[in-house]
């Protein structure tokens, strides 16, 4: 009998915990959207408006100025360094120099790093 008894204490116990926890997480829940949705694949030209405002989604440039490799930001004609670090010219081929003094644009921040990681080391 006296089995039994604490059996059912225990149980009483662990449901109990189960039922604070378990509704804890479903008031937690409420007003969450729940719903997933795909993740939307971004381009450069992309404008979205905020609350009637136009926000241009940023562009990375890659480029050589005055000996030194930079990362720009660029949100329309603003632009933001980034990165930046001096390097020597005369080691590179030529054509690749010549593409960066023209300045090489990327969507994603992370190619733009690569790249800038790949001359500076």
């Amino acid at each position: 009998m006296k089995i039994l008894k604490n059996t059912l204490i225990v149980s009483s116990y662990v449901l109990l915990v189960a039922l604070f926890f378990g509704g804890g997480y479903s008031i937690g829940r409420i007003g969450m959207n729940t719903k997933t949705e795909p993740a939307a694949t971004v381009n450069p030209d992309t404008v979205q408006t905020i609350s009637g405002t136009v926000v241009e989604s940023p562009v990375y440039e890659v480029i050589i100025e005055d000996g030194e490799l930079k990362i720009y930001k660029c949100i329309g004609d603003n632009k933001t360094v980034i990165a930046s670090e001096e390097i020597s010219v005369n080691v590179f081929p030529k054509g690749d120099v010549e593409e960066l003094k023209q300045g090489v644009r990327f969507e994603r921040l992370e190619a733009a790093q690569q790249l800038f990681e790949n001359f500076v080391s």
